[in-house]
């Protein structure tokens, strides 16, 4: 039996010089402003991610607490709360995040958003900062090397 080494340039120690980062992005959404106010149901877009990406995770910091029977839930187009489900945004601090996105990430093959769906009640006096750990999977070196 052969063993053939296809692995490129490089080696094991260490980490390539143009490997990938994760890194944040965050968004503040003050729900008290004047003609926003979202209903309970209302699906608010918090976070853009792009093309050929993976969240490897995602959650709610309440800044400003909601009114009474507010809870919001954190997902995407295909899981409402793949991120954060039922947070009560009636008192201020960090959601819980679910286990098995933090196992295993979500990847986007296409430009999507993370969104915040209001439940319960309209929210009048909430603010949160949505926020997400995002990586960049598009090939670096997309070429046939082998």
């Amino acid at each position: 039996m052969a063993t053939f080494d296809k692995t490129g340039k490089g080696g094991t120690t260490g980490h390539p010089a143009n490997g990938r980062t994760p890194y944040l992005v965050e968004n503040t959404i003050d729900m008290s402003v004047s003609g926003f106010q979202p209903a309970a149901n209302d699906i608010v877009q918090a976070l853009d991610i792009p093309a050929e990406s993976i969240v490897m995770n995602a959650g709610i910091e309440v800044l400003t607490a909601s009114p009474s029977g507010v809870t919001l839930d954190m997902g995407d187009g295909d899981t409402v709360d793949i991120y954060v489900d039922g947070l009560d945004s009636t008192s201020a601090g960090y959601s819980a995040v679910h286990q098995d996105v933090l196992s295993t990430g979500k990847i986007y093959a296409s430009a999507d958003t993370i969104d915040i769906k209001v439940l319960g009640a309209q929210d009048t006096t909430g603010k949160v900062r949505a926020w997400a750990v995002v990586c960049d999977i598009s090939g670096i070196d997309e070429t046939d090397n082998n």
